[in-house]
């Protein structure tokens, strides 16, 4: 078996696709990283040139306000034309600009109806026009702390007046809804304790970002405060779970002041999202072919004229091919850390991989290298699979083409009948392969998308298709007649 499969391999690695695919790995993964430094801008909030403006105010020069039905466009481009122009004072990479566009906007808009229509009163004009008056004061000053405690005043006012409400309702219908708006607002309240307190201005920035990922995250997980999370359904779970795993992670990215900036260190950790695709061109092209094409050119009766027996010689073309998706994923790894490292620096490689455990419900770290290990191991029953699908077609079709389409045709639907089965509750899905072959989402205590699944039963599933794939490659193979080949 040894001297089987070695002199397979010496025959893979003889061949030019195999050599053509690898050279198309290392160009991506060096074009990717390369492409990823020199793109990065950092965080920002909006993006703009010269040109909007310029385009905007030929626009505004053919409106005519007084048109009522051309002032609704006016006064839109108008407000456009207005923050754009102090976006550009300040830059789209400042807080001011994060405050121009979100809090600016509604005075602006105020005083265009003053100036243009009838739809404001004076009062309220002298408001708007003071109040954007001292917030222009407070971005001049790099006083980003002032529109933070006016957050955080507002919400605190807010949660009283809710309290006030709730201790007045009557019907649990109001009172769920209630708590609910309550539990925003405690959630805004939070963010702007930390704005406060850990110095975090609206600039976009990682910690600024784990603030607003951490607000919208655990609203969502305010949704469930009237449910009890042991009664929902898996899918339910599975996307509560999501919320809850997001929301704990960036808070401690926030309550740590740990900032994660490094490039190459987020490439790494996507290592299997990112280049999953290569992983199995190479194992489905190596394995689609190895059969097919020792009988589309006649080798394989020079092979089996070997003192071998035709299931040993099979089954050494299948440990090949596991051997070279293994050794893909290797390749792939060790080159991914070493590009990414030269290209955007090693330095964020020295920090943990910081993960969510359901099991212990606290925030863990772990060890970059051992997580990415981690992942492509709960990956790898997939690749298997695929692979044997196209070793399969290979073995029984002895067409190429159609070896390598069909594992490609499952890879690519494999989601689509998963949320097909979701939606339509078909539960007999859990015997299929394609919600098991991905033990990733077991990782630290996580819950399938279905009920039913757990590790060792989806492992026994991945088991037994794999097992009756290569029974039957076996049993087609010392049928197969070769005498007319």
């Amino acid at each position: 078996m040894i001297n089987l499969i070695g002199n397979e391999l010496k025959k893979i690695f003889k061949k030019k696709t195999i050599y053509i695919l690898l050279i198309i790995i290392v160009g991506y993964i060096i074009l990717s990283n390369i492409m990823i430094k020199v793109t990065d801008n950092g965080f920002q909030y909006y993006y703009y040139d010269e040109s909007d403006i310029e385009y905007i105010e030929s626009y505004l020069s053919e409106l005519d306000p007084n048109n009522p039905s051309e002032y609704p466009d006016f006064a839109s481009f108008k407000r456009q034309l207005e923050t754009l122009k102090l976006t550009q004072k300040y830059g789209n990479k400042s807080w001011q600009a994060y405050i121009i566009n979100t809090k600016l906007t509604g005075y602006i808009d105020t005083m265009i109806e003053y100036e243009y229509s009838n739809g404001v009163t004076e009062e309220e004009y002298n408001e708007a026009k003071d109040a954007y008056d001292k917030a222009l004061e407070k971005l001049d000053l790099d006083d980003w702390k002032y529109f933070a405690n006016q957050d955080l005043e507002l919400a605190n006012t807010s949660i009283e007046e809710q309290k006030k409400l709730l201790e007045t309702a009557e019907d649990q219908e109001t009172i769920n809804s209630i708590k609910q708006t309550i539990a925003n607002l405690e959630t805004e309240k939070q963010v702007n304790e930390w704005r406060l307190e850990k110095d975090i201005s609206y600039a976009p920035t990682f910690l600024n970002n784990a603030i607003n990922q951490y607000y919208m995250y655990q609203t969502s997980l305010n949704e469930y405060i009237n449910r009890n999370v042991n009664d929902l359904a898996a899918d339910e779970l599975s996307y509560y779970q999501d919320n809850l795993e997001n929301a704990s992670l960036n808070r401690y990215y926030v309550e740590n002041n740990i900032s994660l900036d490094s490039n190459s260190r987020s490439s790494f950790l996507n290592l299997f999202s990112n280049y999953e695709l290569f992983i199995l061109v190479v194992g489905i092209v190596i394995a689609g072919s190895i059969v097919s094409e020792e009988f589309n050119r006649g080798t394989i009766k020079l092979l089996l004229v070997k003192p071998y027996s035709r299931v040993k010689i099979l089954l050494s073309k299948f440990i090949v091919c596991l051997i070279i998706l293994v050794l893909t994923i290797v390749f792939i790894y060790a080159f991914q850390l070493l590009v990414g490292g030269i290209v955007n620096g090693f330095d964020g490689m020295t920090t943990d991989a910081i993960v969510y455990n359901f099991d212990t419900n606290k925030v863990e770290s772990i060890n970059i290298f051992v997580y990415v290990g981690l992942i492509g191991l709960c990956k790898l029953p997939m690749y298997i699979l695929l692979t044997a699908l196209a070793f399969t077609c290979s073995t029984i079709f002895t067409n190429t083409a159609l070896a390598v389409s069909v594992p490609f045709l499952g890879y690519i639907a494999s989601s689509l009948i998963n949320q097909f089965a979701l939606y339509y509750d078909i539960k007999q899905i859990i015997y299929f392969v394609t919600p098991n072959w991905d033990l990733s989402c077991y990782l630290f205590g996580g819950t399938p998308l279905f009920e039913g699944l757990t590790p060792i039963f989806s492992i026994a599933i991945c088991v037994i298709y794999l097992s009756l794939m290569l029974v039957l490659d076996c049993i087609v193979f010392k049928k197969r007649d070769i005498k007319n080949i």
